[in-house]
């Protein structure tokens, strides 16, 4: 069976579908991104909720982090060869 097609799913296999952890898991369900739910006295993760949560990946763009701290970096030795 598909995993879509399960109306639940384990938190470890919800993580390993959504490729984050599971602490990621548990911070979605309490921002209502995603829908846990008890059966058997377990947590599962509801499957709609989390084709909905996986939907929400934005496009990849390289953040401007590492271009900063090169010239920082850059700026810092250019001051220690004076």
């Amino acid at each position: 069976m598909r995993w879509q097609d399960r109306p639940h799913q384990q938190l470890a296999i919800a993580s390993e579908i959504a490729q984050v952890s599971e602490a990621a898991l548990y911070k979605a369900e309490k921002d209502g991104l995603l829908t846990f739910v008890r059966l058997a006295g377990r947590t599962l993760v509801d499957t709609v909720s989390l084709i909905s949560f996986i939907s929400r990946a934005e496009p990849w763009t390289a953040s401007q982090r590492g271009a900063a701290a090169r010239a920082k970096r850059a700026q810092v030795a250019r001051l220690s060869l004076r």
